[in-house]
């Protein structure tokens, strides 16, 4: 296991070097944030002021992931925010090639509440080259911590908060069916906890 969270990050730093500049200016969609109750587990600044890159997993069965407390048991998720980007932007000649991504909501015991996929193109591909994607589900009802998955596919890079850290980003492998730190190597063998920047909406 150790082994493929070394390759995962190896190869995430490949894309972090591409984007590591990128500025977000995308907001949350606002159909997102009436009426509903926001969960956060990063460190809840403001995107444009945080300190953050994009990392992209090339693996198909593994997830950046975040574990979130919802304020009351039948709490009912209706939103997933993600930022990311597919490394598209305007300065682009070709249109971005689409391909696949997926989310997946787990609760405590990784149990698979529901799961999505779907091209990146209407959610990651953005001019300014990174985008806040609103993902609605149908309502998933929790009774306690849950999990929401985002797998890149190779394709979408999520962005990871590199301060500030609250210990609820993790690598869900598929295949082990177990979770891993959210940690990146930035120098050698240096690892970085991160705060990948998923958020839920609910009620």
């Amino acid at each position: 296991m150790v082994l493929l969270i070394a390759a995962v990050c190896f190869a995430a730093l490949c894309f972090n070097g591409l984007c590591a500049q990128t500025q977000a200016s995308a907001k949350t969609p606002a159909k997102s944030a009436v009426n509903l109750t926001e969960l956060m587990s990063d460190s809840g600044m403001n995107v444009s002021k945080m300190n953050f890159s994009l990392y992209v997993l090339p693996q198909l069965s593994v997830a950046q992931t975040v574990k979130f407390n919802p304020p009351k048991p039948g709490w009912k998720l209706k939103h997933i925010v993600i930022l990311g980007s597919d490394g598209w932007n305007s300065t682009h000649k070709e249109l971005p090639v689409q391909d696949v991504f997926a989310v997946e909501v787990r609760d405590e015991n990784l149990n698979l509440l529901y799961q999505y996929a779907d091209t990146q193109v209407d959610y990651f591909t953005s001019p300014t080259g990174i985008k806040m994607a609103a993902i609605d589900v149908p309502d998933v009802t929790v009774n306690g911590p849950f999990y929401i998955g985002f797998y890149g596919r190779g394709v979408v890079g999520v962005a990871a908060e590199l301060n500030k850290t609250t210990g609820n980003s993790f690598y869900y492998l598929r295949d082990a069916m177990t979770l891993a730190k959210g940690t990146v190597p930035p120098y050698g063998n240096v690892t970085l906890p991160v705060n990948w920047i998923i958020r839920a909406y609910g009620a």
